[in-house]
């Protein structure tokens, strides 16, 4: 439980950011996100809540239409407790979901994809003697990352769900980078890659720009989707 005091004390949180694709050496604006994070309850318990949200807008959706959600419920001690991916990008419509439990110290999450019409795609239930971790609760842990000490290559484990798996995630620090905003800023940020091995090689699904500074800010977001990359860049 996150107290009383706790819960009043956190602040809701919205980062707004505009999409872009790149053609050639150009990037295209092709529509919006934003991550919302806001203090909630979950089967009686206290805990905050995650929303990520990516949409292309009236032009784009006749190369490439996007409607992805992200929400994720996480107890105030930082464990997962259920995650739920909604997928809408061209002619793909599906829905997964991740409920995790805790036993001392053993972890299980139940996961499950469907179609909208109900259909179920795959389901598998997981164990592990670590905490397991969504794709927004992991974008919170890299937030908390502080790369004094480190050196450029450091890479931390952990599991994360994907689909109807549970894969080794890895978060590796690449250095620092100047980002420049939309909002006309130009921040010092730390520049962390999440990779997976899901298909057997070791790909990237999101690279991270995070201010060097107590907000810890995502400025940059380079989002693996079923096509490619999509760059969700900060603007408010």
């Amino acid at each position: 439980m996150c107290g009383l005091l706790s819960i009043l004390a956190l602040q809701a949180e919205t980062l707004n950011y505009n999409l872009y694709v790149s053609a050639g050496f150009v990037s295209v604006r092709v529509g919006e996100s934003s991550m919302t994070e806001t203090p909630s309850a979950y089967n009686g318990t206290d805990c905050i809540r995650t929303e990520m949200t990516l949409s292309t807008g009236k032009y784009a959706d006749k190369l490439f239409s996007l409607r992805d959600t992200m929400i994720s419920y996480n107890s105030c001690d930082g464990h997962s407790l259920f995650y739920q991916k909604s997928t809408n990008e061209n002619s793909r419509h599906d829905v997964e979901t991740a409920v995790f439990t805790r036993d001392l110290n053993t972890y299980s999450v139940n996961l499950q994809a469907k179609s909208y019409d109900g259909v179920i795609l795959g389901s598998a239930f997981e164990n592990s003697s670590e905490r397991i971790y969504d794709m927004l609760s992991m974008l919170s842990y890299a937030r908390s990352l502080n790369s004094d000490g480190i050196d450029v290559g450091h890479t931390v484990t952990l599991p994360m769900v994907n689909g109807t798996q549970v894969v080794r995630q890895y978060i590796v620090y690449e250095g620092n980078k100047s980002v420049k905003a939309d909002n006309g800023t130009t921040y010092n940020c730390l520049v962390l890659s999440i990779r997976d091995k899901k298909y057997g090689e070791e790909r990237e699904t999101l690279k991270a720009y995070v201010t060097a500074d107590k907000n810890h800010l995502p400025i940059q977001l380079n989002i693996k989707l079923g096509v490619g990359y999509i760059k969700a860049l900060y603007r408010e």
